[in-house]
């Protein structure tokens, strides 16, 4: 879920036509452009760049840390910038032939997610603590840098990602699962199993042999390295 504090250069906002009353917001920090029946020129859909992909977008649904469907999040197909997209499917061809497809659980993210997310953790609910932050208060979510009021995501060269078996589909053991904001989460923990451990490390070397960094903290997240311009977009999914 990597999210970075730090100011970019300017926000831009597409409306897509599926959510164009309550998916284009108008507000000073905001461009609003023309609604739109397709994507910005610029992004793609993953699945039809990367054969063999799975998602399960988490924050379509209520299985992640706040517990129901985050706004921006209409439909269920994974969306990056179209570099991020080619450099995953060097990624997912270098991982076949071990015997290993990509699951994507985040990719591109409204930048009105990041505000939800903000709006939660100033609420009294943790429902979901138990499962997602059991050693944290919502506070130190943000003060452990699990999330923040910017994120990669919005600039569609961050996934949430991880490993099945092509030959049953199975998920690979990774020690934990997605958005388990915890000490355990970081990909070198040492509060895994080794064969846990190596299995991240698998997941991280060939990400990074295809052009992506990994987030310590989280095994999970990964950015497209050395990317620009970094823009958060704010159209729906």
């Amino acid at each position: 879920m990597r999210k970075w504090n730090r100011r970019v250069s300017h926000v831009l906002c597409a409306g897509v036509l599926i959510c164009a009353t309550n998916c284009v917001q108008q507000h000073d920090s905001v461009r609003p452009l023309a609604k739109r029946t397709v994507l910005p020129e610029e992004f793609c859909y993953v699945d039809d760049e990367v054969p063999q992909l799975r998602a399960d977008l988490k924050y379509a649904g209520s299985d992640n840390f706040v517990g129901r469907s985050i706004s921006g999040y209409i439909g269920k197909r994974p969306i990056l910038r179209r570099d991020a997209a080619a450099a995953l499917r060097h990624a997912a061809d270098e991982l076949r032939p071990l015997g290993y497809g990509l699951i994507i659980w985040d990719a591109y993210r409204p930048a009105r997610a990041m505000r939800d997310f903000r709006a939660w953790s100033r609420t009294p609910d943790d429902s979901a603590q138990a499962t997602f932050y059991p050693r944290l208060t919502k506070e130190g979510i943000y003060a452990g840098h699990y999330i923040g009021d910017i994120s990669e995501h919005s600039w569609g060269i961050a996934v949430d990602i991880s490993l099945y078996r092509l030959a049953d589909g199975k998920l690979v053991d990774m020690g934990g699962r997605h958005d388990l904001l915890d000490p355990s989460s970081a990909t070198d923990s040492t509060e895994v199993t080794p064969a846990q451990r190596a299995n991240r490390y698998l997941l991280r070397d060939a990400m990074q042999r295809a052009g992506f960094e990994n987030y310590p903290k989280e095994w999970w997240h990964y950015r497209l390295s050395n990317s620009r311009p970094w823009f958060s977009y704010d159209f729906c999914t």
